[in-house]
């Protein structure tokens, strides 16, 4: 799988201007606040694959109200979710 993009100093900045502190939002998601940092950095640290960096990135997104389309580039070919597993 191709690695995908998206702005990651969006989601930083934002948390940081609605004053959410980083293990509060990763409880709130059940992630660990270091798996946090990691989508705020751009890193795979932290995470076994792309896909579960996908799927983290995107409960991320909408925990913090963005639209998914202003934070990853491209989104409908970045999709790294196998067909298979889509729903029909």
């Amino acid at each position: 799988m191709d690695k995908f993009e998206y702005n990651c100093d969006l989601l930083k900045t934002t948390r940081e201007s609605k004053k959410i502190a980083a293990h509060s939002i990763a409880v709130d998601i059940c992630l660990a606040e270091r798996q946090i940092k990691s989508l705020e950095e751009n890193s795979l640290q932290y995470f076994p694959s792309q896909s579960i960096k996908y799927v983290a990135l995107k409960k991320y997104i909408a925990a913090l109200g963005l639209k998914i389309d202003d934070v990853i580039v491209n989104i409908n070919q970045a999709d790294p979710i196998p067909i298979l597993l889509k729903k029909k």
